[in-house]
This record gives structure tokens, C-alpha cells and sequence, in this order.
């Protein structure tokens, strides 16, 4: 291919976010992507919340969540069940299927994808953008006005930046699509169990490795087992994969999963904590999990599914107006799944997931056994909470939580930080609550009247 040709855009990465993207922008403009493996091809499952479907994706939606539970050793039998609330079902994404239909749609529209094509490099000046890439074991090169990178979790555009991506968590996950020929026995059709425990793997918080089981049942006879870890370091397939088939084959309470036939193995590695970043330099946009769209739990279907449209509809407007400048395309990146609030939200639950011990995972679980309905945990993580809401979970967590154990649960996020956005996310009245709950005088140079570090390392 000549390298004098030049796109309007060049998209890296044929996942759910760059051919979602590409889909739309073939309409308006002409469209390169790259993709390292084959386009559309995943390892990934997904189940979301029915109001991010559209009339295109709606199709290969079915079945769904309409059960959830917890279940951990040391809650003693005070297992939580409840219907789904916030919906009356969050239905499962025929993953392979969509993509598949995207990556034909945005051949159909006149884009031009290469499979097996590796990104290695690019420049930017004054009249666009230059691709490096390898293809067949050859080096080609590229030209567009704008390059969206859409490359995933492991992104080397976003290392070229240099991107502090040093508070962030990520949820690590292995599991497997299999039957069960010994049928369900308690479990039914549509349960996800979202939070599983086991003695044998208690080491503590999830940060310092203790995996969590999940499962959600497909139908009659099929379900998708999975176990998972947040950590600020990802864990890797094979050690996944090796606890995973530990705990279907021995553990007790995991004996519905001991004779699973698997049909398919699933894994993947999520970014959180550091929701919906707008990031964005000259004649370079970020979507997908290169951009963290994500949500506390690392829904990032949900976001892509929210957001693929509107994101590229707002770029092509960039391209009609050849505003590819770094603010224009930050404009371009406000993303209408989320407030901000809601995006603080995440950070708070994401740094209290990993850094919680087993008994303060158990007590936030018992929130939702009598203080605070169970619909607030869908809410929560699926953002979509009210400010309203929000207020009745602090109050919640305030009576359950010292502030000794809050100290210690988010040190990482910089709780200054959070202080100097409260009045933006939260309102001047739940502002003062929580400077109230914390002790904490924006008018110092901490934010505290007390040392948080001697609170912290009081803390065993």
C-alpha cells in the first residue's frame, strides 16, 4: 500500500471499542484500522444493562442476570440473594457474534481492515499522522489526519505517552463457558453469584492476591465461572488459570462446577479506578480500555455500548471542522454514560474492593442485609447512583466504618484530592458531611485537623 495514500482515520485495535468506533466513522469518513490478531475475535464474555443497547447491538443481546447473590466463608451462612432490581434483567452479549457483524458493517461502509497487522510506532507533525506497522513480517507505513488508539488494556501508544496510570487497579480474570451434566442442583437459570469466598484462599484483600469466584448461569445446562483479582499489578493467565481449576475441582462450596465439561476458556484484564479519562494529545484520541472506560466492577462493554456513537460522531465533527488539535479532542471525549460524581464514586468503590480485608468486604455486605436496599449495590456498580443515594450509602458506611478503616481502605486516592471536588460531585450539603465525617479543614495544608499518616500507620 502506497504510504502517500492517507485516511481520515487510523484506528488501532480491533476490539468492541475500535470497531464500534469504526462502524460509525465509516459512514462519514475513511477509516484504517489495524489489528494485531483477526478483528472481532475474543476472549472476553459480557452481560450489561439493557438501556446501553441500541437498535444495532439489541440483536445480539438474550437471556440475562435476573438473580444476584454473595456468598462468602466467614458471613456464616448470611448469604445474600436478591431479584434484580434496577432492571428486571441485565442481559449476556453474543460477544463473538457482534464483533463479528461490526468488522463486516465497517468493511460494507468502506473501511479498510488488516488482520495480523502489529502497531510499532508514530509520529505526528503539521499535516497528520504516520503509522509503523508489521504485516506479514514486513514493515508498511500508514498516513491519516487523526489516529484513535483503541489497542486495549496493554496499549503501547498509551506507554509512548507516559500516561501515570500509577493509581490504578486491575481486576485480573480467568473462568470458562462449560456444561454441567450433573445439572444445576440449587443453582437456577439467570443467578450471578458476585462475590464468592474461600477459606482456603483468604490471604487477605484482594489487592494482595485473594481471588473471588463468580458465576452466572446461561441456561438449563450452561453456565460462566470465572474467578477474579484487583490488584495495582495484573496477574497472569497462568497463575489465573491454575487457581481457577483448583477451585471448581476442589473446593466444597464450589461443587456444582466439579464435573463442568468446559467448552471454552475466558480471561482478560480490566483497568479501574480511574474511570472515563479524558485523554487526548495532538492528532491522537484514546478510546475503550486504552482510556480506562470501564465502571468499579470492569464493565467496559457497558461503556463502549454507551458510548461508541456519540464519541464517534463527535470526532467526525472534529475531522469536518479539522479541529484535531488536543483540547478539541478532549472536548470531543465527554462521554454521557457519567457525571463526575459518579466517576469519584467508582474510585472510592475500586480502592475499597482491593484494599478491604475479608471482614470489612463482609460488613460492607451486610449494608445491603438491612441498612440500605440491594438495588444500591446495582447502582453502584453499574453508576448509575443519584447524588441522593450516594448520600444514603456514606451515611451507611459511616455506621458500619471507622474513620480509622477509611484512612487505611483509600489512601491511594489522596483524600485532599477528593475534598477539593466535593462541592462539584456532591453538592455544598454532602460536602460538609463528609469533611465532617473526616475531620477535615480544606483551609490546612493537609486538609485534616489531625496527621492522616499516624492514623495510617496505626493501622496493622
Amino acid at each position: 500500500m502506497p504510504a502517500a495514500e492517507q485516511y481520515d482515520v487510523i484506528i488501532v485495535g480491533g476490539g468492541p471499542a475500535g470497531l464500534g468506533i469504526a462502524v460509525e466513522l465509516a459512514a462519514r469518513c475513511s477509516v484504517l484500522l489495524l489489528e494485531k490478531g483477526v478483528a472481532g475475535e475474543t476472549d472476553r464474555f459480557w452481560f450489561v444493562p439493557p438501556d446501553v443497547l441500541d437498535e444495532d447491538t439489541e440483536q445480539y443481546a438474550y437471556g440475562g442476570v435476573t438473580r444476584f447473590l454473595t456468598k462468602t466463608y466467614s458471613m456464616q451462612g448470611d448469604d445474600l440473594v436478591w431479584a434484580a432490581q434496577l432492571f428486571p434483567r441485565y442481559p449476556y452479549i453474543k460477544d463473538r457474534p457482534l464483533l463479528a457483524h461490526w468488522a463486516e458493517t465497517a468493511r460494507s461502509r468502506g473501511a479498510l481492515v488488516l488482520d495480523r497487522t502489529t502497531y510499532r510506532a508514530h509520529q505526528v507533525d503539521a499535516a497528520g499522522v504516520t503509522v509503523t506497522a508489521e504485516r506479514d513480517g514486513a514493515e508498511e507505513i500508514f498516513s491519516g489526519r487523526l489516529l484513535i488508539d483503541a489497542s486495549g488494556y496493554d496499549s503501547p501508544i498509551v506507554k509512548q505517552y507516559d500516561i501515570d496510570r500509577s493509581d490504578f487497579y486491575w481486576w485480573s480474570v480467568f473462568g470458562a463457558v462449560g456444561e454441567h451434566p450433573d445439572g444445576l442442583g440449587d443453582m437456577e437459570v439467570g443467578d450471578y453469584m458476585m462475590w464468592q469466598t474461600f477459606e482456603s484462599a483468604d490471604k487477605g484483600s484482594l489487592n494482595k492476591g485473594t481471588p473471588v469466584f463468580e458465576y452466572e448461569i446461561l441456561d438449563q445446562t450452561t453456565s460462566f465461572s470465572l474467578i477474579l483479582y484487583l490488584r495495582q499489578q495484573q496477574m497472569t493467565r497462568e497463575e489465573m488459570r491454575a487457581e481457577y481449576y483448583r477451585i471448581i475441582r476442589q473446593e466444597e462450596s464450589a461443587a456444582g462446577f466439579r464435573n463442568l465439561n468446559v467448552a471454552n476458556e475466558r480471561w482478560g484484564w480490566y483497568p479501574s479506578g480511574g474511570l472515563s479519562q479524558q485523554i487526548a494529545f495532538e492528532r491522537v484520541a484514546f478510546a475503550g480500555d486504552a482510556a480506562c472506560w470501564t465502571t468499579p466492577c470492569g464493565w467496559g462493554m457497558t461503556f463502549i455500548l454507551d458510548n461508541y456513537r456519540s464519541f464517534a460522531h463527535t470526532i467526525a465533527d472534529c475531522l469536518d471542522n479539522d479541529a484535531l488539535d488536543r483540547d478539541s479532542l478532549l472536548n470531543a471525549s465527554h462521554y454521557r454514560l457519567h457525571d463526575k460524581f459518579e466517576i469519584i464514586t467508582n474510585v472510592l468503590a475500586t480502592h475499597f474492593l482491593a484494599n478491604a480485608s475479608t471482614a470489612e468486604l463482609d460488613k460492607f455486605i451486610r449494608l445491603f442485609m438491612g441498612d440500605i436496599p440491594p438495588v444500591l449495590c446495582e447502582k453502584v456498580f453499574t453508576l448509575k447512583v443519584s447524588q441522593e443515594e450516594l448520600l444514603q450509602m456514606i451515611g451507611a458506611v459511616r455506621e458500619r466504618f471507622s474513620l480509622l478503616d477509611l484512612c487505611r481502605l483509600i489512601p491511594a486516592m489522596g483524600l485532599t484530592n477528593i475534598y477539593n471536588e466535593i462541592t462539584y460531585f456532591a453538592g455544598d450539603a454532602l460536602a460538609d458531611f463528609i469533611r465532617e465525617l473526616f475531620h477535615a479543614h480544606p483551609d490546612t495544608e493537609s486538609g485534616f485537623d489531625f496527621e492522616p499518616e499516624a492514623l495510617t500507620d496505626a493501622v496493622p
